[in-house]
């Protein structure tokens, strides 16, 4: 039991944290907080149902094939079993559900549910690799170190762009083909980073992959906030 408590607080902060940093970025009419916690939750469901997903498709593949180390086993781990997957069942409970909700009402409330998804679906994964990962101790305190500094703000920053195209998706009505590029942004954009992040993980953990890890992540981390400033800016509620 007491491992247990030490993994939920380990594997909760990183995400308590960066979740607060997105929700006050939502200056001008902040989501109730309820709402934000329905999404957390949501997106517990979400790395249930992908975690799922990914054992039926292992169950189709060869036994050895995924730890082979070829190049086409790499690139099927990271870009089909965890960016398409993973971000394919965050996608579903944000569309399916959070979209529709009435408190939905700007851009930059994609965002915050976006991120709140995530943040749900890197908790619950990162509890359960810091769980697996007690049986050491030096290899337990290295998992929680690098899930977070790097997973659990990685998954924050993959549920931010798949947020901000799903806000601009649900508002941006200038252009007919507006709603179909965004949607297909919003799903396209995390997977690609997603894979990315695990395509360079897959590869031997020397000082050239933790450099191409932080470039990637600084890569995301602009990308998004400059994201989070255009939606900031097209907020309805934004003081003239």
């Amino acid at each position: 039991m007491h491992g247990w408590a030490l993994a939920i607080v380990a594997g909760a902060a990183p995400s308590m944290f960066l979740l607060t940093f997105f929700y006050l970025r939502d200056r001008w009419q902040r989501e109730p907080m309820h709402r934000v916690v329905m999404a957390f939750a949501l997106g517990t469901y979400a790395m249930a149902a992908a975690r799922g997903l990914a054992y039926t498709v292992l169950a189709f593949l060869p036994p050895d094939w995924l730890s082979s180390g070829t190049e086409a086993a790499r690139l099927f781990e990271s870009f089909v079993l965890a960016g398409y997957i993973e971000e394919s069942a965050k996608a579903i409970v944000l569309f399916t559900a959070i979209y529709h909700w009435d408190e939905f009402d700007e851009p930059l409330d994609g965002v915050v549910y976006g991120v709140a998804v995530s943040l749900g679906f890197a908790t619950l994964e990162n509890i359960l690799y810091i769980v697996q990962a007690q049986a050491g101790i030096d290899r337990g305190f290295t998992v929680v170190w690098q899930r977070a500094l790097f997973a659990v703000p990685a998954h924050a920053l993959f549920g931010g762009a798949m947020g901000y195209y799903a806000g601009k998706a649900k508002f941006d009505r200038t252009h007919p083909a507006a709603l179909w590029r965004d949607r297909v942004c919003c799903l396209l954009v995390p997977i690609i980073f997603h894979g990315a992040y695990n395509y360079a993980l897959h590869h031997r953990l020397d000082a050239r992959v933790w450099v191409t890890v932080t470039l990637l992540s600084l890569a995301m981390w602009i990308f998004v906030l400059r994201r989070v400033q255009h939606a900031d800016r097209a907020s309805p509620f934004r003081p003239t």
